[in-house]
């Protein structure tokens, strides 16, 4: 009898709740190559583009309306900056 690959021999899961609540279950670097795997997904890249281009298009309405602001480099230096910061300073 050849073994089944480990999530499917623990793990029978049928909806997104199920997935995630297996998916804690996992060590970080099992999770790490399942984030991997769903991300080379054809279907997964298909939904990302998707949103993109809906991000776009949103973000061109508002520049044809004229709802822009400059862009302040500095302030989003900070952001970065106070985004990656090691924790507890």
């Amino acid at each position: 009898m050849t073994p089944r690959p480990l999530a499917v021999r623990f793990f029978a899961v049928s909806t997104v709740t199920e997935v995630k609540a297996a998916a804690e279950r996992l060590s970080a670097k099992d999770r790490w190559e399942l984030y991997r795997w769903l991300g080379e997904s054809k279907d997964v890249r298909r939904l990302r583009h998707e949103d993109l281009r809906r991000e776009i298009a949103l973000g061109l309405e508002q520049a044809d309306r004229g709802d822009l602001a400059p862009l302040d480099v500095a302030a989003v230096k900070r952001e970065v900056r106070r985004r990656f910061a090691p924790q507890g300073k």
